[in-house]
């Protein structure tokens, strides 16, 4: 399963755990929702890819832009 690394520059979880709170789901929330599209993680594990701690697979990211209704780029946005 290929990873997007975001140890250096953690902007991805950053976007991921902004996209969350701007739909106000909680943690264990988006993990139903990726379980029900096929990507099993546990809460304290995608914590870690919010907190830039874990790299999310591709996998993740596709099941993310479904239940955020958005494109990539949303998770590789540099906000001020």
């Amino acid at each position: 399963m290929e990873r997007v690394n975001q140890r250096i520059n953690n902007l991805l979880g950053k976007n991921i755990k902004r996209l969350r709170i701007e739909r106000d789901l909680r943690n264990k929330d988006m993990v139903a929702q990726l379980g029900t599209r096929g990507v099993e993680i546990s809460t304290g594990t995608y914590s870690k890819v919010e907190m830039g701690l874990n790299n999310p697979s591709v996998d993740m990211l596709i099941a993310l832009t479904d239940i955020f209704r958005c494109d990539f780029n949303e998770f590789f946005k540099r906000k001020s």
